[in-house]
């Protein structure tokens, strides 16, 4: 799984006038949590939810007397999400292309192109369907696919963290079509191992590469 973690950090913001009074620490506190929640800030990963913010945490502010903005520092705590290049997670497919098909985890966006995916889906893309199939009829990955796939690269900007992923090896590729729940996990050492995915009393078989 990515690294979850929590931690203090803090945040310069630019108060106008019209907010100053009372409730004015309230307001800085909820365009903090607006401003942040959700975004990404580089190596440290993507802010998923603002903990903690006391009064005492936010500054008196310098005026801008250019502007009559305020400028406030505020201490906050909060848990990121920080994706690491060798690291196995659960996705939805968001979008297929022939070139390959794109993921959500999180706020994180994952590419797969078909050269990470195993042999017998390199070739399957089916315009028609809008789908990757495998040779053998058994995998289709398509919108709103569940994917367990490996990070194989990881950039990180100052406002965007991009990734790569892979479904090559063993234990992943397609593990739900978006509403089953695999229930049992795939044997190691055969083409395909049995998995039941349970709704509504419905089953299907999940993939399993060979190494």
């Amino acid at each position: 799984m990515v690294f979850i973690y929590r931690t203090d950090l803090e945040y310069t913001m630019y108060l106008h006038p019209q907010y100053f009074g009372p409730r004015m620490k309230t307001h800085i506190k909820n365009e903090l949590m607006k401003d942040l929640e959700g975004k990404s800030l580089g190596r440290q990963g993507y802010v998923i939810c603002v903990m903690n913010i006391n009064d005492r945490d936010v500054d008196a502010g310098v005026v801008d007397y250019d502007t009559g903005c305020v400028s406030v520092n505020a201490r906050y705590s909060a848990i990121l999400m920080r994706p690491f290049k060798n690291e196995v997670l659960d996705a939805r497919v968001t979008a297929v292309t022939e070139r390959g098909f794109t993921t959500q985890s999180g706020p994180l966006e994952i590419f797969v192109s078909s050269h990470a995916m195993p042999p017998d889906l390199q070739e399957g893309y089916d315009q028609d369907v809008d789908a990757w199939i495998s040779e053998d009829k058994e995998v289709e990955i398509r919108s709103r696919c569940i994917v367990r796939l490996r990070l194989i690269g990881v950039r990180c900007d100052n406002d965007r963290i991009t990734a790569i992923g892979s479904i090559k090896d063993d234990y992943l590729g397609l593990i739900s079509m978006g509403y089953w729940t695999r229930t049992t996990p795939r044997a190691s050492g055969s083409t395909h191992a049995p998995a039941r995915f349970v709704v509504l009393s419905v089953a299907t078989t999940a993939h399993h590469h060979s190494s």
